[in-house]
């Protein structure tokens, strides 16, 4: 990707596109306004996204990532990294939800389906989605913060989500020696 200048860019639109381009995840910040209780998170973790037609969009509901103080009608501020690991470019965006019904559905979701690691077949995936799960599209408003190298000066750590997924048990600590013993009497036995 190449690397946005820490100067105001003469073409917003343009340091937009090419910060965004070829970038796998983003990290969202929900408008103060938009935050209704003190128990969302101030900055979600990495959220996986596609960016098309200069707008981002990301799925979110029940099993997907969680998007807390995000939704529609709201604004954020999204941020994204660039090859080097630091912040390369952070902007404003209104939240839309996507009408499952429209013709910017049938586009996007094909395309996000291809993009989930562990999604499935996408032909198959995609027919369950509406009426379960939501699009959001993440839409510019044209203010634009870029930096050169390195993170905001600021702490960005955020509280972990909260997530049904669990450990149900400690690992035991011999496992592997159990596993090799099995596998030698396995092999003497088939030597008799």
């Amino acid at each position: 990707m190449p690397d946005v200048s820490a100067t105001e860019p003469t073409d917003p639109a343009g340091a937009l596109e090419a910060g965004m381009k070829g970038v796998g995840v983003v990290w969202l910040t929900p408008e103060k306004s938009t935050v209704q209780s003190r128990a969302s998170p101030l900055t979600t973790g990495p959220v996986w996204h596609v960016w098309s037609d200069g707008a981002c969009y990301l799925l979110t509901g029940p099993g997907e990532q969680p998007l807390p103080g995000i939704g529609h009608g709201g604004r954020c501020q999204v941020t994204a990294r660039n090859t080097a690991g630091g912040r390369a470019i952070t902007w404003t965006a209104t939240v839309e939800a996507v009408d499952p019904a429209g013709p910017e559905w049938t586009a996007i979701a094909p395309r996000l389906a291809a993009g989930r690691l562990n999604g499935g077949d996408p032909v198959l995936v995609v027919p369950t989605w509406p009426g379960r799960l939501t699009i959001l599209c993440l839409r510019p408003t044209g203010d634009l913060t870029t930096a050169g190298t390195g993170l905001p000066d600021d702490c960005q750590a955020a509280a972990p989500l909260p997530s049904p997924a669990t450990t149900p048990y400690r690992m035991p600590s011999d496992i592997t020696r159990r596993w090799r013993r099995r596998q030698k009497a396995n092999k003497d036995k088939n030597r008799t």
